[in-house]
Formats: C-alpha cells, sequence, structure tokens
C-alpha cells in the first residue's frame, strides 16, 4: 500500500545526491520534494508540509543547522544527512535520533523512511 501522508523533503546542495534519493524513495512509494539550500526549503516546507526530512549540515544560504533552528519545533521526524564532523553534536542540540554519514547506504535511507512513514 502507497504511503498517504505528506512528502518526504531532501535538502542538499548536491544535485545528484538529491536525485538518487528522490528517484529511490518514489520508488519505495513516498512521495519526494527536494530543496538546494536550507532558503529553498524553508518554502518547500510551507508549501508542502512534508512528512519526514532529510537534511544535509553543510549548504550555501542557510545551512541545515540554521534551518532547523527556524523550522523549530513541533517538526517532522529529521535524519541528518552529512558528512560534517559536527553530526553528532548538532543531533544532539536538536533531539534527532537519526544521522547517515556520507558516503551512506541507500538501503538505510529507505529503512528510515519506512521507520518513520511505515
Amino acid at each position: 500500500m502507497p504511503y498517504e501522508g505528506g512528502p518526504i523533503l531532501v535538502i542538499d546542495d548536491d544535485p545528484d545526491l538529491c536525485d538518487i534519493l528522490r528517484r529511490t524513495l518514489t520508488h519505495a512509494g513516498y512521495e519526494v520534494v527536494t530543496a538546494s539550500d536550507g532558503m529553498r526549503a524553508i518554502r518547500a516546507f510551507e508549501l508542502n508540509r512534508p512528512s519526514m526530512l532529510f537534511v544535509d549540515l553543510m549548504m550555501p544560504n542557510l545551512d541545515g543547522e540554521e534551518l532547523l533552528r527556524v523550522l523549530g519545533t513541533p517538526r517532522p521526524p529529521v535524519v541528518l544527512i552529512t558528512a560534517s564532523v559536527r553530526r553528532e553534536e548538532v543531533a544532539e542540540k536538536f533531539d534527532i535520533p537519526d544521522t547517515l554519514e556520507k558516503p551512506f547506504n541507500i538501503e538505510d535511507v529507505k529503512a528510515l523512511a519506512k521507520k518513520y512513514l511505515g
């Protein structure tokens, strides 16, 4: 049965990674919206009311940490996807239990979507 909630919002400044995640998650039955930086993510968040976010920390215009600060709480489940050495620090600061260190296994992405969205 396909997932019927709001889309998953993937936020990363790497267009190839956004495309891979969009295709993978769409194939798994989820609707996906992407944004290339934090400012675009705020607009996509307001327009789409996502059910889950995959967020990179290091992006132009508004980084992932600032984006999380702007979004505040409550917010949908967030998974940090980053190569930043600050990954665990930011996850703890914003009470984010799941992170993926780049490069990551695409199966882990699908497993986390299923964990939070079914």
